[in-house]
């Protein structure tokens, strides 16, 4: 997630394909279960798993829309059709406000398929025949809410993650780990918690080096220049 928020081979917008995407939020309590499955909604669920695999389209009135377009779809009815561009209207200048980073707005751009994906299973876990009916798009959009806000969790764990490097290093600089005119490479080689990914141990620097605890001086070599990082007094206290 953080090197989806940055510029560079972590940006490659895989994590935007994930459009059922939630943040895990862990209870603050806990407390043994034991007890058994259950058994209907197994039976429920694994019946409409099966209904999936053996659909026939002509069986759910698909239909090709036009003699060049083979595959059989299915549209949404009247009231569907008009939800769907009301909340496809909001979508669109949100995207263009300029106010969403690009990785979230790339993410929620994808929602232009989620959504009218998720009401064809709505429609067709509910043994829909024909159009996709109203009560089907309302709970796609539900979802769609839903997601949204676990999306922007998610995405905002970023600016977390990069902070939470910074501490990382800044302890063990306390500790006598990292000593005066480290590297990059001196820090993520270890296999430090916080501090095992590239890009996030070089953000963690560069948030350091941005508060004046550290201060980074090129040095040539026989290779490329390695940069190294000095350590201002005042980060050992």
């Amino acid at each position: 997630m953080f090197g989806a928020r940055s510029v560079g081979a972590g940006d490659d917008g895989l994590i935007q394909r994930f459009g059922l995407l939630v943040w895990p939020d862990q209870a603050p309590l806990w407390q043994s279960v034991d007890r058994h499955p259950n058994s209907a909604a197994r039976s429920a669920a694994w019946d409409c798993f099966v209904s999936f695999d053996s659909l026939d389209p002509g069986t759910i009135g698909a239909e090709p829309t036009s003699p060049f377009q083979s595959v059989p779809v299915l549209r949404f009815d009247a009231e569907a059709h008009d939800l769907f561009l009301e909340w496809r209207r909001d979508l669109e200048r949100n995207l263009r406000s300029g106010d969403l980073h690009p990785a979230l707005a790339s993410h929620f751009a994808k929602y232009r398929k989620l959504v009218p994906t998720l009401a064809l299973i709505n429609h067709l876990a509910d043994g829909g025949h024909g159009p996709v009916r109203n009560d089907a798009m309302l709970r796609a959009l539900g979802l769609a809410a839903y997601l949204e806000t676990h999306a922007r969790r998610a995405y905002g764990a970023g600016p977390e993650a990069e902070t939470a490097a910074a501490k990382a290093i800044l302890s063990r600089i306390r500790k006598g780990d990292l000593i005066d005119g480290f590297t990059a490479r001196d820090v993520h080689q270890r296999g430090w918690s916080n501090l095992s990914d590239r890009g996030q141990v070089q953000a963690g620097l560069d948030l350091l080096c941005d508060l004046d605890w550290i201060f980074a001086v090129e040095k040539s070599g026989n290779g490329r220049p390695t940069t190294h990082y000095h350590i201002n007094p005042r980060a050992l206290k």
